[in-house]
């Protein structure tokens, strides 16, 4: 049994035009054409176009309904467990939005922002020492820095520090650049290389690296948003020679 697009949009409810959208991006085409040339649905394409539409609603891209349905068994199983970790990502990162929202106060200035890297980023980190002192690592930017431009190494402007840790009278961390182009480590070097996946971060901007109360003022970012980090929060420095930084809190990876 055949129907006209018009019969066809009453049986699954969806309306003609977006009927056409499908036809047209070779999603869901009529099985033939009658012979006034209109279009022409069959009885077993119900079902097809009422999945086809439920997934776009799902926000599944046209591409992956369209290799969706062409797929065989295992293929669809892979990919329907890729969109439920897409899908499980997304809830994440507005459960997050939702978390930041509930806490601006209007009446105060915002000094907590979101942020998210779309793409995926490689660091470079090294391993460094400093005595516990205000601002204990600035001189070691410079000695990273250079260390990296004799190694070859094409890197950022912008500084990055993590992972603090006190033994005693020295304070650990890793100090890292952003690397802007291809380079290989050897397995003898000192050097760390690490992929950061897109992430959604909650960002303290214009922290005073000789602050001492800055943990303080995290703590109570923490409470009163209601925020989970997602892994290491991380210093960025505009440049080696920056006072200031903004702290980043990963939420969402």
């Amino acid at each position: 049994m055949l129907f006209t697009i018009q019969e066809f949009s009453k049986k699954t409810g969806l309306p003609p035009s977006k009927l056409r959208f499908y036809d047209k991006k070779g999603l869901l085409m009529p099985s033939t054409r009658l012979e006034n040339g209109y279009r022409a649905y069959s009885a077993d394409q119900i079902h097809l176009a009422k999945m086809i539409d439920s997934l776009r609603q799902a926000d599944i891209s046209i591409e992956d309904i369209k290799h969706y349905t062409e797929a065989d068994e295992h293929e669809k199983k892979t990919m329907l467990e890729r969109w439920k970790k897409d899908l499980d990502k997304k809830m994440e990162v507005l459960l997050a939005a939702r978390k930041y929202v509930g806490g601006i106060q209007a009446e105060n200035a915002q000094t907590l922002l979101l942020s998210k890297w779309e793409k995926e980023k490689s660091f470079i980190w090294q391993t460094v020492e400093a005595d516990r002192s205000p601002h204990p690592f600035k001189e070691h930017f410079k000695y990273a820095k250079s260390l990296l431009e004799k190694q070859g190494v094409p890197c950022s402007e912008q500084a990055y520090l993590k992972n603090e840790r006190i033994s005693g009278n020295k304070i650990i961390a890793e100090l890292g650049f952003e690397l802007e182009g291809s380079f290989h480590l050897s397995e003898n070097d000192s050097l760390r290389n690490e992929r950061i996946p897109p992430t959604l971060f909650a960002i303290l901007q214009d922290c005073r690296a000789d602050n001492a109360f800055l943990c303080f003022s995290y703590i109570q970012i923490i409470i009163r948003y209601g925020f989970q980090p997602a892994g290491d929060k991380i210093q960025r420095y505009s440049n080696i020679h920056a006072d200031t930084f903004d702290y980043l809190i990963p939420l969402v990876k």
